[in-house]
């Protein structure tokens, strides 16, 4: 596999929104027809489909060349397209000291807090204008490296060695810019919003827009936004041998770019393969784009009606259904060996990831696990096991969430990985490939 282009799709993939348009150039270069969810979907057998929900959340898939009678039910490979950021609040410009335009933000999902700092960081979303009398969507950012998380230097805080507690609303708020009267007095020493600072996004995001729609826009043309400060560092190979990748959203579009290629890739005799990518794993899935709504539900059912078969045939196919929930995995970490389970403990370029979780966090059981084991057996893939600690809560996934949903035989997959969550994280390049094979021999088995 080319990790360049691994690298170049985490780099596109800023937020969510990007994510999501990057997938649907490649499904549509592809030859992939894009449905929409307001319209009643006349299906082929053959046919390659794909449907967006809020510009964050994509559903593509495979119907095969079999008569419709003798599909079997779905394959289903799903990720998703978020990852731990800083959201922009509403009228984000505060002057500080009297001479700095910061930016009030607040945590998107748990992230590493001091991984943030003294990094190079974009705004990125998208903005809704009108436009010829619609309320009409673009992804946007603006420049690499247009604002930043200053520390504190050591000389003021000795204490930051030590575990030094970071606060969201006073400590992270991210720096945009200097006031052009930089002279500030005890009167205006306070953390403010006023009319100079005001707006100041909303200028800069009219500007982007404009250049790159050729339209021209204003700052009172932005109606509204979902803006994210994030990282703009681009992915890189590490090690000595470059055996590792560094990259910011490693957790989770990894995975969605193995389901990608392996949709792109791979065919079903008789199997419907869908690619399930969701929005707001990271905030838990309470959206009507995430996991946790009707969003796989929905477009099972609408594949099902496009191919003309009743509602009867849907629930059969989804019982003679599998879903793998691809989500990156904790690898044993070199310095902090104690956090790790006794006995199941991954490592870097060693395999893919089954996930087991006793109170069910992860959807894995012995059934499914069967499954997994038995294709990776086939297809000569590694596959490594991790468990939490007992004494350590751990996080959870999409997997038991859309399951509630849409029921059908699932398991938890990932990639081993360090430092989750971190601004910038860190994996393994051979178990990339580990997991384009499986995601390909999952797409094509019987």
């Amino acid at each position: 596999m080319d990790m360049r282009e691994l690298m170049d799709f985490l780099d596109e993939g800023v937020t969510c929104y990007h994510a999501v348009r990057e997938l649907e150039h490649r499904l549509r270069a592809d030859g992939f027809e894009k449905l929409s969810e307001s319209s009643l979907w006349t299906l082929e057998p053959g046919g390659a489909y794909y449907t967006v929900r809020n510009d964050s959340s994509l559903m593509a898939f495979r119907v095969p060349s079999c008569a419709v009678k003798d599909i079997k039910g779905f394959h289903v490979y799903a990720a998703h397209s978020d990852s731990p950021a800083f959201k922009l609040k509403e009228n984000p410009e505060l002057t500080k000291e009297g001479a700095y335009v910061a930016l009030n933000t607040e945590k998107y999902g748990g992230m590493i807090m001091s991984t943030w700092m003294d990094r190079p960081l974009t705004i990125a979303g998208r903005v809704c204008v009108e436009q010829d009398g619609a309320i009409v969507p673009y992804p946007i950012k603006l420049k690499d490296n247009v604002c930043m998380i200053p520390n504190l230097a050591i000389h003021m805080n000795r204490d930051i060695n030590n575990g030094a507690a970071l606060n969201a609303q006073t400590d992270m708020l991210p720096l945009l810019m200097l006031k052009s009267e930089t002279v500030a007095s005890e009167s205006n020493a306070s953390e403010t919003q006023n009319e100079e600072t005001a707006g100041a996004i909303n200028v800069m995001l009219a500007e982007a827009l404009t250049a790159q729609t050729g339209r021209q826009y204003r700052a009172e043309d932005i109606l509204a936004s979902d803006l994210f400060v994030e990282n703009s560092q681009k992915a890189v190979l590490a090690g000595a041998c470059d055996e590792f990748i560094m990259s910011a959203r490693y957790d989770d579009l990894a995975c969605v770019f193995a389901g990608m290629k392996a949709m792109l890739e791979a065919k079903s005799n008789d199997y419907i393969n869908v690619l399930a990518v969701f929005d707001n794993e990271e905030v838990g899935s309470l959206t009507r784009q995430g996991a946790d709504s009707t969003l796989l539900r929905d477009t099972l059912e609408n594949i099902a009606d496009g191919l003309g078969v009743t509602g009867a045939i849907c629930r059969t196919w989804r019982a003679g259904s599998f879903m793998v929930s691809a989500d990156n995995a904790h690898a044993c970490h070199p310095n902090q060996g104690a956090k790790a389970d006794p006995v199941n403990r991954p490592y870097l370029n060693k395999g893919i990831v089954l996930k087991y979780h006793g109170s069910q966090k992860y959807a894995t059981d012995a059934c499914s696990a069967a499954g997994v084991k038995s294709i990776c057996k086939k297809h000569d893939i590694p596959v490594q096991i991790y468990t939490n600690r007992s004494d350590i809560a751990g996080g959870s996934t999409l997997g038991n969430l859309a399951m509630a949903q849409a029921s059908m035989a699932a398991a938890d997959i990932g990639l081993p990985q360090l430092a989750m969550h971190s601004a910038y994280e860190t994996a393994g390049v051979k178990d990339i490939e580990y997991l384009l094979c499986f995601a390909k021999a999952f797409f094509i088995s019987a």
